[in-house]
C-alpha cells in the first residue's frame, strides 16, 4: 500500500513540477492522468466501494498435488488341507455351485418340487377318520337349504361323493378346513382345475363335522368341465404341502 502511494504521489510531483523532459499535456489528458492515479491509489484501499475484487490467492503459486498412496493388494487365501482351490467358483462342482448337487426333498435335480405319495389316512392326519371316494355325477345346478350353485355356460358341474368314517371307538371331529388341503380333478387325463369353494352340504373344503364312535358322513367335492366332457376315468387329487393322495372313482 505505501508502495503504491508513493509511486503515485512521485508521478503527481514530475507532473506538476512541469520538468523539461514531460511534454505539455491537455485539460483533458491531465484529467485522464488524474483520474488513473487516484484510481491506482484507492483502488489499493478496502473502504473504496469501486475498487477492484478479486481473488488475491491467485498471486500465490499453486502447490504441486501429492500424490496417492499406492495401496498393495490383498493376499488371496491359502487353500485349506484337502481342497482342491475351486472351492465357491461356479461350475466347478463344488460348494457354492451351479450346477446340479444331486436329489433335495424328491426334486431329481430339476428344481422342482415333487409332492410324496402318501395315503389319505396320513395325509389328514385325525387317528379313526377315513376317507373313501363313493361315485362322481353331474349337474347343471345344486340346490341347498341356503341358495344354489349354478354351473357357467358351456359348463357343468362334477359332483364326487366321500364316506367319511370315524372307525375309533370314540367321537372324532373332522376338522378337515384347518388342514389346508387343495383339491385338483382330471377327467379322461385333461384337468380341469380345482375344487370350487361352494355351501353344499359336506363340501370338504369347509367340512368341520363331529362323528361319532363307528359313525360316517357324506362329503362332496365340486368341480367344473366343459359340458360336453364324458365323465369317465376320474382322478382327485388332493395335496397338503409336499404330500399328495390320488381317489380314483
Amino acid at each position: 500500500m505505501k508502495k503504491s502511494m508513493f509511486a503515485a504521489a512521485l508521478i503527481i510531483s514530475i507532473v506538476l513540477t512541469g520538468c523539461a523532459s514531460v511534454p505539455d499535456l491537455s485539460d483533458e489528458d491531465n484529467q485522464i492522468i488524474s483520474q488513473y492515479i487516484a484510481g491506482a491509489v484507492l483502488n489499493n484501499s478496502e473502504r473504496y466501494g469501486y475498487s477492484f475484487n478479486y481473488d488475491k490467492s491467485v498471486l500465490d503459486p499453486t502447490p504441486k498435488p501429492t500424490p496417492a498412496p499406492t495401496l498393495a493388494p490383498a493376499p488371496e487365501p491359502e487353500n485349506t488341507p484337502g481342497s482342491s482351490g475351486t472351492q465357491g467358483k461356479p461350475g466347478t462342482g463344488s460348494q457354492g455351485n451351479s450346477g446340479s448337487t444331486g436329489n433335495s426333498g424328491g426334486t431329481g435335480g430339476s428344481g422342482v418340487s415333487v409332492a410324496k405319495s402318501v395315503s389319505p389316512v396320513e395325509l389328514y392326519n385325525i387317528p379313526g377318520i377315513s376317507v373313501k371316494p363313493l361315485s362322481v355325477g353331474t349337474k347343471k345346478h345344486i340346490s341347498t337349504d341356503f341358495s344354489s350353485i349354478s354351473a357357467d355356460d358351456g359348463k357343468k358341474l362334477v359332483v364326487v361323493s366321500f364316506l367319511i368314517k370315524n372307525n375309533s371307538t370314540k367321537a372324532q371331529k373332522a376338522a378337515f378346513v384347518k388342514k389346508n388341503i387343495s383339491y385338483s380333478i382330471t377327467i379322461g387325463g385333461k384337468s380341469y382345475g380345482n375344487a370350487m369353494l361352494t355351501i353344499a352340504e359336506g363340501d370338504l373344503l369347509s367340512f368341520n363335522e363331529k362323528i361319532s364312535a363307528g359313525g360316517s358322513k357324506k362329503g362332496v367335492l365340486v368341480f367344473q368341465a366343459d359340458s360336453s366332457v364324458k365323465v369317465k376315468d376320474v382322478v382327485v387329487k388332493a395335496v397338503k404341502g409336499n404330500k399328495e393322495t390320488a381317489f380314483n372313482i
